[in-house]
């Protein structure tokens, strides 16, 4: 049985204001998860510890936070504000288990924020997928294939992990998937169809 949790992270007791500019979001082929020992971009740095309890510490402007690996731990940079990306992969060939969560670094230490978990049917199913707002990416576009559909749909802030725009039941892709910023909506889209919308909030027009 294949199953999908999608859970929005708790927002920052006083939001930031954020921008999502108009237009398709970014979906570069360089949205590649990272396996890399130590990245820096910007004011933030992900260093990965091989001894001891292992995992990922993300560091940035309001601190450190530590990520246990229980299995394969990568990461991703998105938007020219550099948020970062966690996700976390069950090991073996057969069923198993992907996560992906945020680090907020609107709260002093900063905090990791669970985004989406959902059961792929095997190791060889892509890992979920991501994109960003363009320009500062406050916002992106996350969906996690399992082996039979795509789950875990949804549009967040990028700072906090708040939802913005929830995504459809687990559905079986016919097309490819992108996230777009309009004048007025957050879309979430498969080819030329839009499989959900939301108001754009307040003050974040592009």
């Amino acid at each position: 049985m294949l199953t999908a949790l999608v859970t929005a992270g708790a927002p920052a007791l006083a939001a930031n204001p954020i921008t999502i500019s108009n237009g398709l979001f970014n979906n570069s082929a360089a949205l590649a998860w990272s396996s890399a020992p130590a990245t820096t971009m910007g004011d933030r740095t992900v260093t990965r510890t091989t001894t001891g309890v292992q995992g990922l510490v993300v560091s940035g402007p309001t601190g450190s936070v530590f990520h246990q690996t229980l299995g394969v731990s990568r990461y991703m940079f998105i938007g020219t504000h550099n948020y970062v990306l966690i996700l976390e992969s069950s090991t073996g060939a057969g069923p198993g288990t992907r996560s992906v969560s945020l680090v907020d670094f609107t709260t002093t230490p900063p905090a990791e924020r669970p985004i989406l978990s959902v059961l792929a049917s095997s190791a060889a199913v892509s890992s979920p997928g991501v994109q960003f707002s363009v320009g500062t990416g406050d916002a992106f576009f996350v969906f996690a294939p399992t082996g039979t559909t795509v789950a875990g749909l949804g549009i967040y802030r990028s700072d906090n992990g708040t939802i913005l725009c929830p995504g459809p039941p687990p559905l079986t892709p016919t097309g490819q998937l992108f996230g777009e910023a309009t004048a007025t909506q957050l879309r979430m889209k498969m080819g030329g169809t839009v499989l959900a919308a939301c108001a754009r909030p307040p003050g974040t027009s592009g």
